[in-house]
C-alpha cells in the first residue's frame, strides 16, 4: 500500500488477510472458534444455511483435532494416546468464491496420524463424515516439521 492509496481490508485480488485465532487446547474453547466463524460469515453476507454449515464444520474439525481422529477424548495419563496440543490455531481465509479454514498447533508439536476409526462407515468417524459433507475439500497432513494440520475449503456460490 502506498501513502496515496486508501486503506481497505481487501488486497488487490479481492481476498482479505486471514483472521487468526489462537485458543487454549481445551474443548471448552471450541465455541469461541464457532462464534468467530459465524461472525465472519455474517460479515461476508453469507446466507444463514452456509453460515450454519461453516460453524458446524469448524466445531467438528476443532473437536476432532483436540480429541483425536478415533473420537477418543484427550488423555493426560496414557503415553500411548494422542495428547492434545497446548494451544490451537484456527485461520479463516476468506477468498473470492471460497473459504479456507486451517486448524493447526502453533507450537507444531501435535501429531495425529490418520486412524482407521476415521472410516466414514465407522461410528467413531462421524465427526469427519460431517466435515466432509459440509465442505468441498478436507485435507489432513502430519509432518515432523509442521505437526498436524487440518485444511478445509468451502467453495461459495
Amino acid at each position: 500500500m502506498t501513502p496515496t492509496e486508501p486503506y481497505t481490508d481487501k488486497s488487490r485480488d479481492g481476498s482479505q488477510p486471514p483472521i487468526s485465532l489462537v485458543i487454549p487446547g481445551r474443548p471448552e474453547y471450541v465455541g469461541l472458534c464457532r462464534l468467530v466463524a459465524g461472525v465472519v460469515g455474517v460479515r461476508e453476507s453469507l446466507d444463514e444455511e452456509t453460515v450454519a454449515d461453516l460453524k458446524l464444520a469448524v466445531t467438528e474439525a476443532c473437536t476432532c483435532y483436540l480429541w483425536g481422529p478415533d473420537g477418543s477424548p484427550p488423555s493426560q495419563d496414557d503415553a500411548d494416546t494422542v495428547q492434545p496440543p497446548r494451544s490451537l490455531r484456527v485461520d479463516f481465509n476468506v477468498m473470492p468464491g471460497a473459504w479456507e479454514i486451517v486448524i493447526s498447533d502453533p507450537d507444531r508439536q501435535h501429531h495425529m496420524s490418520c486412524h482407521p476409526g476415521c472410516d466414514p462407515s465407522s461410528e467413531s468417524g462421524l465427526g469427519l463424515t460431517i466435515i466432509k459433507a459440509l465442505v468441498d475439500t478436507m485435507e489432513q497432513t502430519d509432518t515432523e516439521a509442521e505437526g498436524c494440520v487440518l485444511r478445509l475449503v468451502k467453495r461459495l456460490g
